[in-house]
């Protein structure tokens, strides 16, 4: 045993363990909630073109439509969502249709600083998702466009527990 050890009492090895657990459990109790960047939604008539259906959903909630880089897309321009201090959050939306019977939602949320630089967010935080999906939800509902969610959303229900 070298002359500089000092040994540790028995108590302070047994309670280290546990408070770190607790300790653990209590910081991931606080973490964030993500969401992935996409939403699906299931085609549930066939009234009109998804597209068009698409497009008014769009106007309706205050969403200006753009022209889109693929024909069979609707893209949104920019949105001002939130500001804090340093930066503001702006999103634009894509909406496309995959097959006959399904929409593919994807936001795409960047950071606008004050310095005229920008970064893409990684994911949907809670009030993000909240601010952008909210009014879209109702008004894809009232056109027959029902959302399914995302696949990890989708796992987890058929998953058993």
């Amino acid at each position: 045993m070298p002359f500089f050890h000092i040994p540790r009492p028995p108590a302070l090895r047994r309670t280290a363990i546990p408070c770190a657990l607790v300790t653990l459990c209590c910081i991931s109790g606080c973490s964030p909630s993500l969401y992935p960047l996409y939403r699906d939604y299931e085609v549930q008539t066939d009234e009109e073109p998804v597209l068009e259906r698409l497009r008014d959903a769009f106007e309706e909630t205050g969403w200006q439509t753009v022209p889109p880089p693929a024909p069979n897309a609707i893209t949104t321009q920019e949105k001002h969502i939130r500001s804090w201090g340093l930066y503001r959050v702006m999103v634009s939306i894509e909406a496309v249709p995959v097959g006959g019977d399904h929409v593919r939602l994807f936001v795409h949320p960047y950071r606008h600083y004050i310095t005229g630089s920008r970064s893409k967010i990684a994911f949907l935080k809670g009030g993000i998702q909240r601010a952008v999906l909210r009014d879209l939800e109702e008004a894809f509902e009232s056109r027959g466009l029902v959302a399914v969610g995302t696949g990890r959303s989708r796992d987890r229900e058929r998953t058993p527990q």
